[in-house]
C-alpha cells in the first residue's frame, strides 16, 4: 500500500479521499442472499464492531471515531470527519472502554457513514491496525480503507527487548450490496494489482467474511451489539492476559494436583483475574486514587484467582468451606482460609474493598448483601453459575427467558434491592456460565443506609422458605442484627466434604447389570462390526448406540439414583473407560484391537501406562463372548487373577 501515513499527516485526508475515489478493483466473487439492504447493513455493522467472531486471530475492535451525514459532498464529509478525528484521537484516553456503531440499518436515510476503527490481535506481539471505513448508503456499499497498515501503540515490558514485531497485511477492499432480477447479490471487490500475502487475504476475505456476511444478512434479528468486555478496554484487556497468562498459566497447568481440568481452571481463572484487575485499575483512576484495591473471594475453590490478584500486589482472602490439595502450592502469601460462612452480622467484611463471588453457588445471592452491609464503599463482583435462592434452589422461571437467563435476572435484581448500580457484562472465558455482575458504586447517600437495610430485609424475607429466625428482637427476617444472629434460618452451606461422583456410592449390583446391559446391546446391535485376529479369531466389536437410545433401557429409579450419586448414565459409563468409548453422544465398545484405542484426551491415554500396566482385571477377558482382542502379554489388563500384579506404588513400598 505504499509508504505509511502518519496518524497527524495532513496528506492524510488526501489520501483516504483518494483512496476512497480512485479505487481501482476486480470482482472477486458474488453471493446470492437472502435478505434485504437492512439486513445487510446490519450484518456489516457486525463486522465493524465484532470482527474477532468472524477472524479468531482477533480479539476485537476500538471505535475512534464515527459520524454521518446527510450531505452528498464526499469531499467536504471526509475532510471534517478526519478533522474531527485527528483531535478525538488524540484527546482521548487511552484503554477507554467499549464504544459501538450503531446498527447501520438505523442510518440509512444518511448518504455517507464514516468510521475510523482500530483492530487488535490476540497476539500483542502483532501491532494493531487502524482502519477507515465508508458506508455509502446511495450505492449501497462499504468501502474498508487501511489507514497506516500498523498502528504504533504503548509497548509493555514483556516486549522491550524486541526489534521487530509482526506485520499485518493491510489492504483497501469493498463490499457491496446489488439487486438484480429480483434477486439480492453480496460482492467482495479488492485492488486490481496485488502481491502474494495479499492474494492469500483476499481468499480469506472470500471464503469467510464474504460468506459470513451473506449468512447474518439472511437473518431477520441480528445482535449488531458487543456483548462480551464492554466494561473494559480490549486492547489493555488482551495486553493483561497475555502477560499474565504467560506468567501464571503454563506453570499451574504443569503442576496442577486437582482432578478437575486444568487448561480450563486454571485459564479461567487467569481471564477472571484480567478482568478484576483491570476494573480496578478503571475504579483508582475515576477515584484518583493509586492505593490497590483489598478483597475477599467467598467460595474460592481452589484458590488461583486470589493467588494471582495477591501476587500482582492486592491484599486479600479467599475463604472457602474445604481446603484443596493445591492451596499448599501457593505458598504462604497467598491466604486462604477453610470456613464456612454462614450470611450473619459476623460475616461482613468492612475492612476489605471488594467481594468476589466466582462459581459461589449457594452464596451467590448473598454477596450483594454482605457487600451492601459490610461497609457504604464495599464492591462485589460476582460470576453466577448453580441456580441457589437465599435458603433454597433457585426456581422461579420467567416466560420466555431461559433458565440461566431467569436466574441472572434475579442475581440482578438483588444487587438493585441492595441499592448497587449494577453492571452487567459477558467474560471471554472456556466456560457455558459467562455472564458477571458488577456493583461497585450506589444509588443511595450513605444517611439512607437504614432504610437500604430495611429494604434488604423485606426482600430477603419475602424470598425465604423459613418465616423466623433467632431472636425475639421484632425485626423482620434478615435484618441486619447483633452478632451471633443469622439473616436466614434456611440458608444451608455447602458441606465440608465433597460429596462423591464417580460411582463409588452406587450400588456395586446396580453398575454390573448397567454394564452388562450396555455392552449386551451394542454386541447384538444390527450394525455390529467383526475385527479378524492375527491368531485367526473372529472378535465382535459391536455397534454404537445413541445414549438416548441406552436412557431407555432403564427405569426412571435407576436412573435417578446414576443422578444423585454419579452425575448420570454417562458419567457411569465414562468411568468404565476401558469398556466403553462416550463421545458426540453415543456410545460404542472400546476397540482393543488397534494399538492406541483410546483418544488423545482420555485419561487413559494421558495416563503413564506402567501405573496401572496389569493392576486389574480384563473386563473384555472375563465378559466378552469372544474374549480379550489382545493376547495376555499385549493387554495392559491382567488375563485371569494369576496375570495380575499389585501397583507400582505398591512394590516400590516394600
Amino acid at each position: 500500500m505504499g509508504d505509511l501515513i502518519d496518524d497527524h499527516d495532513d496528506d492524510r485526508k488526501n489520501f483516504i479521499i483518494g483512496r476512497y475515489q480512485n479505487f481501482e478493483s476486480d470482482l472477486v466473487d458474488k453471493l446470492s442472499s437472502a435478505g434485504t439492504f437492512e439486513s445487510f447493513c446490519d450484518a456489516v455493522t457486525i463486522w465493524i464492531n465484532k470482527p474477532h467472531v468472524v477472524n479468531r486471530r482477533l480479539c476485537g475492535s476500538k471505535i475512534v471515531y464515527q459520524n454521518s451525514t446527510t450531505n452528498t459532498n464526499i469531499d467536504d464529509f471526509l475532510k471534517e470527519c478526519l478533522s474531527c478525528s485527528e483531535k478525538y484521537n488524540s484527546d482521548a484516553i487511552h484503554g477507554s472502554c467499549v464504544e459501538e456503531v450503531p446498527s447501520l440499518s438505523s442510518s440509512i436515510g444518511a448518504t455517507f457513514y464514516f468510521v475510523i476503527r482500530e483492530i487488535f490481535h490476540k497476539q500483542y506481539s502483532q501491532l494493531s491496525t487502524k482502519e477507515a471505513i465508508i458506508m455509502d448508503f446511495q450505492n449501497k456499499m462499504v468501502n474498508f480503507i487501511p489507514l497506516n497498515g500498523q498502528c504504533k501503540k504503548e509497548t509493555v515490558n514483556e516486549y522491550d527487548n524486541e526489534t521487530e514485531r509482526s506485520k499485518n497485511v493491510a489492504i483497501q477492499y469493498q463490499i457491496c450490496f446489488t439487486e438484480e432480477s429480483g434477486k439480492s447479490w453480496i460482492a467482495l471487490n479488492t485492488p486490481r494489482k496485488v502481491n502474494a500475502s495479499e492474494k492469500s487475504y483476499i481468499e480469506w476475505l472470500r471464503t469467510n467474511l464474504l460468506r459470513k456476511l451473506v449468512n447474518w444478512s439472511s437473518e431477520k434479528k441480528l445482535r449488531t451489539s458487543v456483548t462480551s468486555l464492554r466494561l473494559v478496554p480490549v486492547d489493555r484487556y488482551n495486553q493483561l492476559y497475555n502477560t499474565l497468562k504467560e506468567k501464571y498459566g503454563r506453570k499451574f497447568v504443569e503442576i496442577w494436583p486437582e482432578k478437575t481440568d486444568p487448561q480450563k481452571f486454571v485459564y479461567e481463572d487467569v481471564a477472571i483475574a484480567t478482568y478484576l484487575l483491570i476494573t480496578w485499575e478503571i475504579q483508582r483512576r475515576e477515584q484518583k486514587s493509586e492505593k490497590l484495591q483489598s478483597f475477599v473471594d467467598l467460595g474460592c475453590g481452589n484458590g488461583l484467582l486470589v493467588h494471582i490478584l495477591q501476587s500482582e500486589g492486592h491484599p486479600g482472602l479467599g475463604l472457602d468451606v474445604r481446603k484443596r490439595n493445591i492451596w499448599d502450592l501457593y505458598g504462604d502469601q497467598t491466604k486462604l482460609k477453610e470456613e464456612s460462612i454462614i450470611p450473619s452480622a459476623e460475616s461482613t467484611f468492612p475492612e476489605f474493598d471488594w467481594l468476589i463471588g466466582n462459581h459461589s453457588d449457594e452464596l451467590t445471592p448473598w454477596i450483594p448483601v454482605i457487600a451492601a452491609r459490610s461497609s457504604y464503599t464495599c464492591s462485589y463482583f460476582v460470576l453466577p453459575c448453580c441456580h441457589f435462592d437465599f435458603d433454597r434452589k433457585f426456581s422461579q422461571k420467567e416466560a420466555n427467558e431461559s433458565n440461566y437467563r431467569s436466574y441472572l435476572n434475579f442475581v440482578r435484581e438483588v444487587g438493585e434491592v441492595c441499592g448497587f448500580t449494577v453492571q452487567e457484562d459477558t467474560l471471554r472465558i472456556p466456560s457455558t456460565k459467562r455472564v458477571c455482575f458488577i456493583g461497585k458504586t450506589r444509588n443511595y447517600k450513605p444517611e439512607e443506609k437504614d432504610l437500604i437495610d430495611d429494604k434488604i430485609a423485606n426482600y430477603i424475607n419475602i424470598r425465604s422458605t423459613a418465616s423466623s429466625i433467632s431472636g425475639t428482637d421484632g425485626n423482620p427476617p434478615a435484618k441486619k442484627q447483633k452478632t451471633g444472629e443469622v439473616w436466614s434460618e434456611g440458608f444451608n452451606p455447602r458441606p465440608s466434604e465433597e460429596k462423591s461422583r464417580n460411582c463409588k456410592s452406587v450400588d456395586s449390583g446396580t453398575v454390573s447389570h448397567i454394564v452388562q446391559t450396555v455392552f449386551d446391546v451394542l454386541l447384538e446391535s444390527t450394525d455390529c462390526e467383526t475385527r479378524q485376529l492375527e491368531d485367526g479369531r473372529v472378535w465382535r466389536k459391536g455397534g454404537k448406540k445413541a445414549l438416548s437410545d441406552v436412557v431407555k433401557l432403564f427405569d426412571k429409579d435407576v436412573l435417578k439414583q446414576l443422578k444423585s450419586e454419579c452425575g448420570g448414565l454417562q458419567t457411569l459409563l465414562r468411568n468404565h473407560n476401558s469398556v466403553f468409548n462416550v463421545s458426540g453422544g453415543a456410545v460404542q465398545l472400546r476397540d482393543l484391537t488397534l494399538d492406541e484405542p483410546y483418544s488423545k484426551h482420555s485419561k487413559l491415554a494421558k495416563r503413564d501406562k506402567s501405573q496401572y500396566f496389569k493392576t486389574m482385571q480384563c473386563w473384555f477377558y472375563n465378559n466378552h463372548p469372544d474374549g480379550c482382542p489382545r493376547t495376555a502379554q499385549k493387554c495392559h489388563f491382567a488375563h485371569g487373577e494369576q496375570d495380575v500384579r499389585k501397583e507400582q506404588s505398591d512394590a516400590c513400598a516394600q
